[in-house]
């Protein structure tokens, strides 16, 4: 059996750009070269190639750029590196479209009748790669000479979606979210602990629960949402880097996964309000800003948030990244959602990928993550971005990315049913939470639904 994802060191929601119409370089359907493989060559299998791969000596072509979540305050930084770009290629015109929403429920159509865009930013979505949509880009990128400042965990992440173990990368990852604890610096530091380790954290919420002041250690997030962090915690309890071990079995009631979900549930009402158990973001996210809870696992999109309710004392709260396990490493998820695609009917994807490259590198890049409110996966940029090192929490995700001891969990986000089956299994959480099922009873049912969606959808 082949093994179709890969473990990985150091790396927002699904977001397809939209609108339905042509442009000189799209397409009726039919893709109009040869897309490059891994090696630079040309994909075993491609469609006929009817077209050069770059634009002739002063021919005009324009190209199609679409970007979803692009609202008013994020279009000026998208022009500003199209301009430079046309710039530098003044026979190319880049025509933009900007979606202030989430435009997967255009951009699904506009790809099944061949009139989707040349380039887009966008959430990637397997269905895309399956259906010959988009073109691999291994050939480009390994020949771009900013690659060595790529973190390759955001490329494995983004090879990962490739679900047919070819390892080939469809689109190009720039940015990504990151998940975090929110904790109290304040309670912390007066009850003398601190999460730097899971056996510290495991100490620290007792240590700063006071329920006659209403104070609770943590609060867990019992309803929307929540298993999604709970699969996170267990695999960095664990140290395990995949939902699956090497002869596709999966590893969701390891016992080292049961031994947490016996530990962190069993806060609950002990450790956390009794509330807990229907949290979904918003309740959780409040009951840290209202002073009642002193730990909650979320990301940094909710940074804001918590500054105001603070009124900007950053001495009272701060983002930690996920604490050490037994076997000495920070095992994280990783979501490089953010990033480039190109078009199968993209008649020139030379020209197509220098404008992604200039989105991903630099101070295109830098401007490009503040703006959508995303961590650079790119190490040049990390390192000297001057909005990273303003904020405690964007330097603190940066110094995890860049950590040696940080590495990413493979949690095969591509399976068909795993949404559902995480929406499923909320339920049964808040059973484990209450005493009605056991944490042992609760993984198994876990795993078989997620061994089943495995053995239905990956080739043997």
């Amino acid at each position: 059996m082949k093994k179709m994802m890969k473990k990985w060191k150091q790396a927002t929601a699904l977001m397809m750009a939209a609108a339905m119409f042509m442009t000189a370089c799209g397409g009726s359907g039919t893709a109009t070269q040869k897309a490059p493989d891994a090696t630079g060559g040309t994909e075993t299998g491609a469609v006929e190639e009817t077209a050069a791969t770059t634009a002739g000596s002063g021919e005009k072509i324009t190209l199609s750029l679409w970007m979803s979540f692009a609202t008013a305050d994020r279009q000026d930084s998208v022009q500003k590196v199209v301009d430079e770009y046309e710039k530098d290629h003044p026979n190319v015109t880049v025509d933009i479209t900007f979606l202030p929403d989430d435009g997967l429920d255009k951009a699904r159509p506009a790809y099944a009748a061949g009139e989707g865009p040349d380039v887009y930013r966008v959430g990637i979505d397997p269905e895309f790669i399956k259906a010959g949509y988009v073109i691999p880009l291994n050939g480009y990128v390994d020949q771009w000479d900013g690659r060595g400042n790529m973190l390759e965990s955001a490329v494995e992440y983004a090879k990962s979606y490739d679900t047919t173990g070819a390892g080939n990368l469809y689109y190009m990852p720039i940015g990504a979210t990151v998940t975090t604890f929110w904790v109290r610096s304040d309670w912390m530091k007066e009850a003398g602990v601190n999460i730097d380790t899971w056996d510290g954290f495991f100490k620290a919420v007792p240590a700063m629960t006071d329920p006659s002041r209403d104070r609770y250690g943590l609060a867990i997030r019992g309803g929307s949402g929540g298993m999604l962090f709970l699969e996170a915690m267990m695999y960095s309890y664990s140290g395990l880097t995949s939902l699956f071990d090497e002869n596709g079995k999966t590893t969701i009631n390891d016992p080292k996964h049961v031994e947490f979900v016996n530990q962190y549930l069993g806060f609950y009402n002990v450790c956390t309000a009794e509330g807990d158990i229907g949290y979904d973001y918003k309740a959780l996210s409040a009951a840290f800003d209202s002073q009642n809870a002193g730990i909650i696992i979320h990301n940094l999109g909710s940074a804001n948030d918590h500054l105001s309710a603070f009124d900007g004392d950053m001495s009272k709260f701060e983002a930690k990244g996920m604490p050490l396990n037994e076997k000495g490493t920070s095992v994280n998820p990783m979501k490089a959602d953010d990033g480039f695609m190109i078009s199968s009917t993209c008649k020139y994807p030379q020209e197509a990928f220098d404008l992604i490259s200039r989105f991903s590198q630099g101070e295109g890049l830098s401007e490009h993550c503040r703006q959508w409110g995303n961590i650079p996966m790119n190490k040049e940029v990390l390192e000297t971005a001057a909005w990273i090192k303003e904020y405690p929490w964007f330097q603190a995700a940066a110094d995890l990315l860049l950590s040696d001891t940080t590495v990413f969990y493979d949690g095969y986000v591509w399976l068909p049913n795993r949404k559902n089956i995480l929406n499923e299994m909320q339920t049964y959480s808040q059973e484990v939470m209450v005493g009605q099922l056991s944490s042992q009873e609760f993984l198994d049912m876990w795993a078989e639904m997620v061994q089943k969606d495995y053995d239905d959808n990956v080739k043997k």
